[in-house]
């Protein structure tokens, strides 16, 4: 692997910004990054198939439920967002170990990258379509207008997927300020730390309905997570490939408890939420040693998809709802066709419009440049 794919590979690293810190020379992680990549195009394919899935927060659904969507969306539910964040705090101790910077300037660079991030597309593209063409929204009250609209939004009470920003930036900033802490020696009281963070959320922050807060719970010990595996991944890379099947097929079946545990108690979905991690990250490592998934690794589909994975995802929505009106009248009795179109379309969508905001990123650069030579 090249420099250049080095750094094209971890441009959005280290709880999800985009920076321009390279991975190590001596390792580039492709297993992380090939989870991470698929944990987005996982909540497209995730949001696709909710529209069966019965879910009480997902605001538009078919007529019925059914069995092979809540299925699906039981472990991708325990492992997609989870394992992103899990990646987040990988990446994020190893950009430590390779070049560290002060708490300020860490807080600033998660602060333009993620809050910035979130009222920009927020003010540009979630409040205007949402209005426009109407689309019920958790914490978007009904018919809101524009006005209604941008205040929600403000509060960061009507953000749809873009709640996932949020969830970053709360998620990291708890770590940033204990980073002196992330080494071998100060693990266990990190792990207390992350623990205590996610039950005084659970407990005392669950109904607080602003700045999605209430939503960082579990992803504390997700972060954390990823920090242990990074300080012991020496020990993990000498797994043999069939151990680590065997393990991810463990925490696969571990994670499919997660719709059950969600009635009992909270710690039981973190459990499974920590099955669907290590499913992820056992099974990437294992096929990454296949000569056969290295040639699709290097594909420039994949390249592509995995250097704007993150752009894709912030573009997701509202397409899977417009596609779902457009497409639940034709052929909605067929559950996976209509699943599969709507994947597929809005797929090719977020291609596009990734494609088209590079070509105008590209414009404004040149007009920049030209404007400042004359």
């Amino acid at each position: 692997m090249t420099r250049g794919e080095v750094y094209a590979s971890c441009k959005f690293i280290a709880c999800g910004g985009w920076v321009g810190e390279r991975m190590s020379e001596r390792k580039s992680f492709d297993y992380i990054s090939d989870m991470k990549t698929l944990a987005l195009i996982g909540v497209v394919l995730g949001h696709c198939l909710l529209f069966y899935a019965g879910n009480p927060y997902f605001p538009e659904t078919a007529d019925f439920t059914s069995k092979g969507a809540v299925w699906i969306t039981t472990f991708t539910d325990a492992s997609l967002i989870s394992g992103f964040v899990f990646c987040s705090g990988f990446l994020f101790a190893n950009s430590i170990k390779r070049r560290d910077r002060s708490i300020p300037e860490f807080l600033a660079g998660r602060s333009k990258r993620l809050i910035m991030t979130y009222y920009l597309y927020g003010a540009l593209w979630l409040v205007p379509l949402y209005t426009f063409f109407n689309i019920k929204c958790f914490g978007r009250p009904d018919n809101a207008g524009y006005l209604t609209g941008y205040k929600y939004m403000l509060l960061g009470c009507f953000s749809d997927h873009l709640w996932f920003l949020w969830l970053l930036f709360w998620v990291s900033v708890i770590f940033i300020l204990m980073k002196k802490m992330i080494t071998k020696r100060f693990l266990p009281l990190l792990f207390l730390i992350s623990v205590a963070a996610g039950l005084a959320v659970q407990l005392w922050l669950a109904d607080f309905p602003y700045f999605k807060l209430s939503q960082t719970g579990p992803y504390f010990i997700c972060y954390f997570l990823g920090i242990l595996t990074f300080n012991y991944i020496d020990k993990a890379e000498k797994l043999p490939t069939p151990v680590l099947f065997i393990l991810a097929a463990a925490f696969f079946a571990g994670s499919m408890f997660q719709h059950k545990a969600a009635e009992t108690h909270f710690l039981l979905v973190w459990l499974c939420d920590i099955c669907g991690i290590y499913t992820g990250f056992c099974f990437f490592m294992a096929v990454g040693r296949f000569k056969a998934f290295g040639r699709f690794r290097a594909s420039r589909l994949w390249q592509y998809t995995r250097e704007h994975s993150m752009q894709m995802y912030l573009f997701t929505c509202p397409f899977v709802y417009l596609y779902f009106r457009l497409i639940y009248p034709l052929i909605g009795d067929c559950t996976y066709a209509c699943v599969a179109a709507n994947f597929v379309m809005t797929m090719l969508t977020l291609y596009a419009a990734v494609w088209v905001q590079d070509k105008v990123k590209i414009k404004c650069k040149e007009l920049t440049r030209k404007n400042a030579q004359e």
